[in-house]
């Protein structure tokens, strides 16, 4: 019997997103002597990985039940921070990359998919609710770990690892106690060919253009967002105000974004589907050519806010086109786009950083991000006249 409220799944929601080393994870590598391109080189590692493992794993949660995949997928990430933490060099940091790779897909497409069809099973939500709320849950536990990883890491990366464990144990505590208290749907009567999910998709091609934005836009979000801890300690900025400065992005971009949501909700849709993405980018551009770091932080703040106020828009029309025993293995197709972008990106970022420095190297991504956007854009219009 399904909760009236899923409390608890909305505590182990903000738990999946309290993660410690995730925050300060390429700033530890540099503190073992980690170089840049091989700090890319490792991350593009974690893309393989996930690139190769998405769709199985995407299948699996379907066929066999989101649950056991979340909590297969929590055991893997505590072996994987144990990997990096007791074995501090390349080879420790690989495999740990690879452990956390599959841990990832296990879980990215199926906790969503879960929270959603839960909230809609009961009626209680709306999608746009659901999406604000997982939003807000998501930005407040990455934005609470990023405030304490940059207290903690300013004495000892140890205890990053140490409380995420712990953290992660909780949390592997948690599923099972929600997956002994509903019994799993069957979900997994249906076979689900790999042509099905194709055709469906050919179907319904808002869902194509939208991972293609999500796809085009991660070009220059993504590995920005992955070397943004370590450009603003270039910028001789102490990992604790580092710490204070992500938490207050995150936050507070989820919050001005809910609030601009209201605003977007006025224009029409088409405008927001196409606009949104290229506005964000737009800013974002703003931040890679700031000669001053306060003014590129307001900057890359804005771009998250923008980003926060259309992703109900985006979040709530791609769930409308997704049926719920296919749910999990689309939003794993979204997760291999990233991996797409993560695997050739992050080696060419950090490549790129070590001989032209970090805001040529944004510079460069962000125009092919906007130039791709527009072409996406062009690809789907009568799709996006129809909104």
């Amino acid at each position: 019997m399904i909760q009236k409220r899923p409390t608890l799944l909305y505590f182990i929601y903000f738990l999946a997103c309290f993660n410690l080393v995730s925050s300060v994870q390429t700033i530890y590598f540099t503190h073992e002597g980690i170089s840049f391109f091989h700090i890319g080189f490792l991350m593009s590692i974690f893309q393989v990985t996930k690139l190769v493992s998405e769709l199985p794993t995407g299948y699996v949660a379907d066929k066999f039940g989101k649950k056991r995949s979340v909590i297969v997928s929590v055991l893997l990430e505590i072996v994987g921070m144990v990997l990096a933490l007791c074995f501090p060099n390349m080879l420790g940091f690989t495999l740990a990359m690879i452990v956390g790779g599959i841990a990832y897909t296990l879980s990215s497409g199926a906790l969503d998919a879960l929270l959603i069809e839960e909230m809609l099973a009961t009626k209680t939500r709306t999608l746009e609710q659901i999406n604000s709320v997982t939003r807000i849950l998501f930005y407040v536990g990455m934005g609470l770990s990023s405030l304490l990883a940059g207290i903690v890491a300013s004495f000892d990366f140890y205890w990053i690892y140490i409380v995420s464990i712990v953290v992660q144990i909780l949390l592997v505590y948690l599923l099972v106690r929600r997956l002994k208290a509903i019994s799993e749907q069957a979900e997994a009567n249906k076979i689900i060919k790999i042509s099905y999910i194709f055709e469906y998709l050919n179907q319904h091609k808002i869902v194509i253009y939208i991972l293609g934005v999500d796809f085009t836009y991660a070009i220059a979000f993504l590995p920005i967002g992955v070397f943004y801890i370590n450009y603003l300690s270039s910028q001789s900025v102490p990992i604790s105000i580092i710490g204070a400065v992500t938490t207050f992005q995150l936050i507070g971009s989820a919050i001005l974004g809910i609030w601009a949501y209201k605003l977007l909700e006025k224009f029409p849709v088409k405008y927001t589907l196409l606009g949104g993405p290229l506005i964000a980018l737009s800013v974002l551009f703003l931040f890679a050519i700031s000669k001053n770091v306060k003014l590129g932080i307001v900057c890359y703040i804005m771009t998250s806010v923008i980003f926060c106020s259309y992703a109900p828009i985006f979040s709530k029309i791609f769930h409308e086109h997704l049926e719920n025993h296919i749910r999990a293995t689309v939003m794993s197709i979204r997760s291999l786009l990233f991996a797409l972008v993560g695997l050739t990106m992050n080696p060419l970022f950090g490549y790129l950083i070590e001989k032209v420095g970090f805001q040529t190297t944004f510079m460069i991504a962000i125009f092919l991000s906007i130039s791709l956007t527009c072409i996406n854009g062009l690809i789907f219009k009568k799709v996006l006249a129809t909104y």
